[in-house]
């Protein structure tokens, strides 16, 4: 019975063998294209040509180059797939297309799309019992890669319509494209191994290299993974065995063979993306606007690899000395002031970092007194105060819905009646509070917005601590805003790639405005009331600069300008934990220094000169626009304290007999009317010097006029 059916079948073979002799000689491929035209008369219409499929061909990474066209990034956008560049014909390797002709379509260059002799060959296999093989040719699988209706069902298994449709297009598909084009895009476009989409993505990533350089063992194994990716490496190895024994007409060593696929395909499991060299700006920049493009897979930046690797190395060094101060991690901003540019874009310090996949450059975080400029710079703009007007330093309470806030100093002493120059230069914040109350701060907000500053609350959540940098702003947003000042007033959005086009700019301030903020920020004189003369914030040559401390030292902040660079940086913790006593001077500013020195080194920088329609008018107080409360502190500018300077240590000399040591008390101009009090303490009044008998203790001396406010402080010890 069994014999019987075996019989059968093998008639049945038999009579489809002589009926495939039929259809595929030259006459029954002609009925066979009548039937599928008949059948899909849409199928001659719209396969595209090679021009098109190569042009919408897409790699599955996007390279990014540096301004002097350096490669420095590769960054994945496809996750469906992996792939590398178009391959041309000309760059395969002579034995590779002998190796996956021979594997796939023998008579490729001979055939016109049908191979018939295939067809019967693998029939004739059936016939005497062995497993069918594949007779589709390399026009047939490129067809079917090309028009979606020609895809398997999910059986994988294509119905009888579709090989007809099939054999349609691949006639077509040879009627169009050439034979080396009809080759080049199938071996772009299938699949080798796991997500490894054509021949460039392949030899990458299994071999660890071009498709120009490979061997003859390493094209016997891409052939093998064409007819199925996805067989164990057993099978594999053995497809292998069987080519290189067929190519080369040896016995072939296949424990030697299996050693090869195994170290082959487990090296595809670490596919390297190389090179990776600022990983954070190219995610930026894609994420920013790329991904909205139909098709780009090489992007020219403005960034610049020799400077990026340099600064990167500051920063990093720098963070390593603050290590025993609880500092973590820091991130450095670089634009181009003319242009809005990023010439270098140091988002953490890399690899040892804790959050090195974290962008720290667009990580909104409290600014501390990097805001203060912009408070001045529209009381400026409103002229509301000038650089020359007086100010006080000293206790204020400013009623809240919390209760009374009460602002302090960093260094929690009062400098008295001070100018705005040195109130800004020096960082004070009491003074910068009174100037924000000058303001609408729903107007100082609106003018944050326009800087590119967005995200804030509205103006009631922050209160006066908005002066001193209580909002949330990423150190991109911050470092953009500060370059208004080096651009005269002018502002523009920070330009990513070289090519980007320009926007319309806008004038925040005026010229003479910006020239003000940079002349005072530019000032180490009236920087060194409170930083003093020596520190990282005074260079050779033309700079203009500030820091900021967000509260409880969690943020350190240093932004300035050159004639050519703006500079931000940024030192602290990705997890908000506070620094140890850590301020801008001691943070922030040597990697700001640094960075600016390296990129000066030959390169001058020079303030601009005042504008001429700058009146002397401005150096003066316009009356009108001026609040009261302005003018009563105008009266009591001269009081302030000069000795002993807030902060001083006095030690007592043993060998000096007692009454015989004194420390004297003086302040800018005497008057009756104001007295000296030591902690709380009346002593006299000050109407002339006064010498103090020094005692062991922390005091607190103060001026007061004559309705017991405090004009002036200073801190002291004596040991």
């Amino acid at each position: 019975m069994k014999q019987t059916k075996l019989w059968k079948t093998k008639t049945f073979a038999f009579q489809g063998l002589l009926l495939a002799e039929f259809c595929f000689s030259k006459l029954g491929i002609f009925f066979v294209s009548i039937l599928g035209f008949c059948l899909f008369p849409s199928a001659l219409l719209s396969l595209p040509t090679y021009n098109e499929v190569k042009s919408q061909y897409q790699p599955s990474d996007i390279r990014f180059y540096d301004r002097k066209g350096e490669l420095f990034q590769r960054l994945r956008v496809r996750k469906d797939y992996r792939s590398e560049d178009w391959v041309e014909y000309s760059e395969f390797p002579k034995f590779l297309v002998e190796t996956i002709l021979h594997a796939e379509d023998k008579r490729f260059f001979e055939h016109q799309g049908i191979d018939g002799n295939a067809i019967i060959a693998s029939l004739w296999t059936g016939f005497k019992g062995s497993n069918l093989r594949g007779a589709s040719t390399i026009s047939m699988q490129l067809a079917t890669i090309l028009d979606p209706e020609l895809q398997p069902n999910r059986n994988k298994r294509k119905s009888l319509f579709q090989k007809i449709k099939q054999i349609n297009r691949a006639k077509e598909l040879e009627s169009i494209w050439t034979k080396e084009e009809i080759f080049t895009a199938y071996l772009n476009l299938i699949y080798f191994r796991g997500e490894l989409k054509g021949i460039s993505a392949a030899t990458s990533g299994l071999f660890r290299k071009s498709v120009s350089a490979i061997t003859p063992n390493e094209s016997y194994l891409l052939a093998a993974l064409i007819r199925s990716p996805q067989s164990s490496i057993d099978t594999i190895t053995k497809r292998v065995c069987a080519l290189k024994w067929e190519r080369d007409g040896n016995q072939t060593d296949c424990r030697e063979i299996s050693q090869f696929v195994r170290e082959s395909l487990f090296r595809n499991i670490d596919y390297v993306q190389f090179p990776s060299l600022v990983p954070l700006y190219a995610k930026a920049l894609y994420e920013l606007g790329v991904s909205n493009t139909q098709r780009i897979d090489k992007i020219e930046t403005s960034l610049s690899l020799f400077y990026q690797k340099k600064v990167e190395e500051i920063l990093r060094r720098n963070i390593k000395t603050l290590e025993n101060r609880n500092v973590k991690d820091g991130a450095v901003l670089v634009l181009e002031n003319k242009t809005g540019n990023i010439l270098v874009y140091a988002s953490n310090i890399g690899k040892e970092s804790s959050v090195s996949q974290l962008d720290l450059i667009r990580t909104k975080r409290q600014v501390g007194s990097t805001l203060k400029p912009f408070v001045y710079a529209l009381n400026f703009q409103k002229k509301k105060l000038t650089p020359n007007s007086i100010l006080s330093d000293s206790p204020i309470g400013i009623p809240v819905y919390q209760g009374i806030y009460r602002p302090l100093n960093y260094d929690k002493s009062y400098k008295g009646n001070v100018t705005v120059k040195e109130s800004l230069a020096s960082s004070l914040n009491i003074p910068a509070i009174r100037a924000l109350s000058f303001l609408d701060v729903n107007e100082f907000v609106s003018v944050l917005e326009s800087l590119g500053i967005h995200g804030l609350q509205y103006p009631e959540y922050y209160g006066p601590s908005l002066a001193l940098g209580a909002a949330d702003i990423s150190l991109l947003e911050l470092t953009n805003a500060y370059r208004v000042f080096a651009n005269a007033g002018v502002y523009s959005p920070v330009l990513w790639e070289s090519k980007d086009h320009f926007t319309e700019p806008k004038q925040i301030f005026s010229p003479q405005v910006s020239y003000e903020i940079s002349s005072i920020l530019s000032d180490r004189e009236a920087r060194s009331l409170g930083f003093g003369w020596d520190n990282f914030l005074s260079t050779s040559y033309y700079t203009a600069v500030k820091t900021g401390t967000s509260q409880d030292m969690r943020d350190n902040w240093c932004i300035g300008y050159s004639e050519h660079y703006t500079v931000g940086v940024w030192v602290g913790n990705p997890t908000g934990a506070p620094m140890l006593d850590v301020s801008g001077i001691t943070g922030a500013a040597p990697v700001w220094r640094e960075t600016m020195d390296v990129l000066h080194e030959s390169l001058s920088s020079q303030l601009h000169p005042l504008p001429e329609e700058m009146g002397s008018e401005e150096n003066n107080l316009n009356g009108k626009e001026t609040s009261s409360n302005l003018k009563s502190l105008e009266k009591t500018k001269s009081y302030r304290i000069l000795t002993p300077v807030s902060g001083s240590i006095f030690a007592l000399d043993p060998d000096i007999p007692s009454g015989r040591q004194k420390i004297l008390f003086t302040i800018s101009s005497y008057d009756v009317s104001y007295s000296y009090h030591l902690n709380d303490v009346f002593l006299a009044k000050a109407g002339e010097p006064y010498l103090w008998e020094p005692k062991k203790g922390e005091y607190r001396l103060e001026i007061k006029d004559k309705e017991k406010k405090v004009v002036s402080l200073s801190f002291f010890e004596v040991r």
